[in-house]
This record gives structure tokens, sequence and C-alpha cells, in this order.
């Protein structure tokens, strides 16, 4: 079971999906990916995501909570990029809900199974 909402080892260095591998690099800021929290690039095979963002009072780091929802959404994403994208009409709503499904189910589940 993934230990708590602070713990980040569900987010990988690297993944494989269709024989292409996927690198994820953290970036200081979301100014450093077109002030996004995440961004996939099927076509760079990477995942990014932001430590940092800024608002009214200055610079705020993303918590870890949201720093793990914005990978899940962005691993969303990627998914898509190989299953007939062009037939899904809102990306951002599929990215979303796989997100917070993911997250709720990552954090509820059981490891022992009863026999």
């Amino acid at each position: 079971m993934w230990k708590d909402f602070n713990d980040l080892t569900i987010i990988p260095k690297e993944f494989t999906i269709c024989g292409s591998s996927y690198k994820i690099n953290v970036v200081e800021s979301t100014k450093d990916i077109g002030d996004n929290l995440g961004r996939c690039s099927y076509l760079r095979h990477a995942i990014e995501l932001a430590k940092t963002t800024e608002d009214e009072d200055g610079v705020l780091t993303i918590p870890c909570d949201e720093f793990a929802k914005t990978y899940l959404h962005e691993l969303g994403h990627c998914f898509l990029d190989y299953y007939n994208n062009s037939n899904i009409e809102d990306r951002e709503a599929f990215a979303q809900a796989f997100s917070n499904f993911m997250y709720e189910y990552l954090h509820t589940k059981n490891n022992e199974i009863s026999s």
C-alpha cells in the first residue's frame, strides 16, 4: 500500500509503455514548462513535473499530494496518446478523472488477499 500523502515512491524515474521508454523530469518551476504543473510529451517520451509555482504571495512549493496527482494526470495523457486519442473529445477531463481515480485507488487499496 502507498504509505502516505507525502510518499512519492509511485513516481518512477522512467517507465516503458507500448515499447517506448518515458523519462520523468522534475523541473524547478511551472515557468519552465509553460506555466503548467506538469506536461507529457509524446514525441520526446517524457513527463515533466514542476516543484514550485508562483502566486500573488510569491513562490509556492507544490504539495506532495498535488505533485503525485499531477504525475498521474500526465500519465493519463500518456495512455491517451497510445489509445485512439483522436476520438476522445475532452482529453483534459479524461486525464483528470484518471488522476483522481488512481490517486484514491493507491490510497485505499488493501494489499492483503484473503483465501
